[in-house]
């Protein structure tokens, strides 16, 4: 079972979807077995979800100060659930079946995207001082690091041999070429799979 926590912040919630989020936090906390909270916590939760509630309907008529009142009470309920929040993660210590029985959220899993597709649009060029290249391909939202390999011509049949320049962007000008000499680049997205799809190879002379 993989550790997690339940989300912390609420603010960003709507008006009306908080008011109910925070009564729901407050049912299902209640009587909870798994969670133990000095009676008090959950008091000041419903009573300023209650305020809370009023605070939305004179909110309704649009006067700014009833919407500011309204805003400082989101900000007090907000707080409240950041705390209770904060002491369920400590006392679920990731357990999923008691996160979820204390009606707070859980952040969504990423969904795992398997083996990156083959880069697209690879081309190398001169790169800003003598001996450089500046590689580029088209960007990948999936991909923590673009990887870009090089080697003399002839290259090794070997991917490992040849010399690896990964980069957190998709250019990079890359140093320590010998000018007058052929090079041959290829470039792979790494993702969350170890497996690399590479792209077409593009020889180019250093200058």
């Amino acid at each position: 079972m993989s550790k997690r926590d339940v989300i912390i912040n609420y603010f960003r919630m709507s008006d009306y979807e908080l008011s109910t989020f925070s009564q729901n936090v407050s049912k299902k906390l209640t009587g909870n077995v798994n969670f133990k909270f000095d009676a008090a916590t959950l008091t000041m939760l419903d009573e300023r979800t209650t305020t809370y509630v009023g605070s939305l309907v004179k909110a309704r008529s649009g006067a700014p100060h009833d919407i500011t009142e309204k805003n400082v009470q989101k900000e007090l309920v907000c707080a409240c659930l950041h705390d209770i929040a904060m002491e369920v993660n400590v006392q679920a210590k990731g357990d999923i079946v008691k996160l979820q029985s204390s009606g707070f959220n859980l952040p969504k899993e990423p969904k795992k995207k398997g083996v990156l597709p083959k880069p697209t649009k690879f081309k190398v060029a001169s790169g800003t001082n003598k001996g450089d290249l500046l590689c580029e391909v088209n960007s990948n939202p999936d991909a923590f690091v673009y990887n870009f390999y090089s080697a003399p011509v002839p290259a090794p049949e070997n991917i490992n041999e040849w010399r690896l320049t990964p980069s957190s962007t998709r250019k990079k000008n890359i140093s320590g070429f010998t000018p007058g000499k052929e090079y041959e680049l290829k470039c792979a997205y790494q993702g969350s799979e170890d497996t690399l799809t590479f792209s077409e190879s593009v020889r180019i002379f250093a200058q």
